[in-house]
């Protein structure tokens, strides 16, 4: 197993009109014998650092080390990794067995050996009593146990997937993201995926690289990026329903919604000092964390449902509230939620989230971004 080293990175790609950068300056290590997830929007640039760190993009700039050994010049086929793509591709004329064991055509491996280790590999993806039979006689979760199980016989220094299971119907792909996560941590290989599903990246990872224009916007553990997010494009990308941002002003310790009376005191450590009166401010609050009330005659923030989405356990109640532009997005238990109704919205300071309003960038006591000049 490996740890991947990144550094300086960029992927320069020639088009008609120029030049389009899909990499700009990636510079980080991907832990050994853990899960990362590389995820992004569309375009973001997720899939070619992953064909980088395979070596089916050269860079433009940078390089590539597994452990202490710089691979950035080295072929596919001699830098340890196996990799799964979205697209399964098994032989389908041969039989599982052999689509298994094809990982190892190229190496010099006993024929015992060889059948041993697909026995073992088998057996630990579930799909041994189906060694004999054909890649169309199996389900396409089967499918996805012997592509993965074609790319773990090698004992690859480095294990690449990218989407390999965007395809299959959500019942199928919950079940095999476990089956994958237990499988991962019994063998302990460096493991990068890449995905553009956040439940899945938050369910599998160690820990998550979230790219955006090809640059990391933020690198750490699921709930490190989730109740931590460095920034407002990671706060809106992570978590669904989507984080409320609403303009605000601070004033030393008070917090003021701007355009109502509605507002909180914060705790003195919470507050980031950036030596600046009246700061503007976006205030950042999960739907999970708003709490809905009946109206009453106090100067609260208050709101109109138009919608409530029926989730099963939670509900996502959707108002109308005078002070925004948009609609703000409450999670609830409450099964008396009714649309037409107005309520009164609350929410405990602990659970916000200051950015600055210029840069978007997380303010914190020990990370309080400059006011703007």
């Amino acid at each position: 197993m490996a740890k991947v080293r990144l550094e300086n990175l960029r992927k320069v790609f020639d088009v008609p009109d120029g030049e389009e950068v899909a990499i700009e300056r990636v510079d980080t290590t991907i832990k050994d014998e853990q899960l990362t997830c590389l995820l992004g929007p569309s375009g973001c640039g997720k899939t070619t650092l992953l064909r980088m760190i395979a070596g089916l993009e050269t860079p433009s700039e940078g390089r590539i080390h597994f452990d202490d050994d710089d691979v950035t010049g080295i072929q596919v086929q001699d830098r340890g990794i196996s990799m799964v793509f979205q697209n399964i591709a098994l032989f389908p004329f041969k039989s599982v067995r052999d689509n298994i064991s094809y990982g190892l055509k190229y190496e010099e491996v006993p024929k015992d050996t060889v059948k041993q280790k697909v026995d073992d590999i088998a057996t630990q993806l579930d799909i041994a009593e189906f060694l004999d039979q054909m890649p169309n006689q199996l389900s396409g979760g089967q499918q996805q146990r012997v592509a993965l199980g074609r790319s773990l016989i090698r004992d690859p220094r480095v294990f690449l997937l990218d989407e390999p299971m965007s395809a299959l119907d959500e019942q199928i792909r919950i079940r095999l993201r476990t089956e994958l996560k237990e499988l991962q941590r019994e063998l302990a290989t460096t493991t990068v995926y890449v995905t553009h599903n956040q439940e899945q990246a938050m369910a599998l990872s160690d820990e998550i690289i979230i790219l955006n224009d090809g640059q990391i916007e933020q690198q750490g553990t699921p709930d490190e990026i989730y109740d931590e997010p460095s920034n407002t494009f990671v706060a809106e990308f992570i978590g669904s329903p989507r984080i409320n941002l609403f303009e605000a002003t601070l004033e030393g310790t008070t917090l003021t919604i701007d355009g109502s009376d509605a507002g909180v005191e914060l705790s003195e450590t919470a507050v980031p000092e950036s030596g600046e009166a009246g700061r503007e401010v976006l205030l950042g609050i999960r739907p999970s964390r708003l709490r809905l009330s009946p109206e009453s005659a106090d100067d609260n923030l208050r709101g109109t449902v138009v919608l409530v989405e029926k989730l099963g356990q939670e509900d996502v109640a959707f108002l109308d509230c005078p002070v925004f532009d948009e609609e703000v997005r409450v999670e609830t238990d409450r099964t008396d939620i009714e649309e037409e109704t107005t309520y009164d919205i609350s929410f405990d300071p602990d659970d916000v989230h200051l950015f600055d309003r210029d840069t978007g960038e997380a303010l914190r006591p020990d990370k309080a971004a400059k006011p703007a000049q």
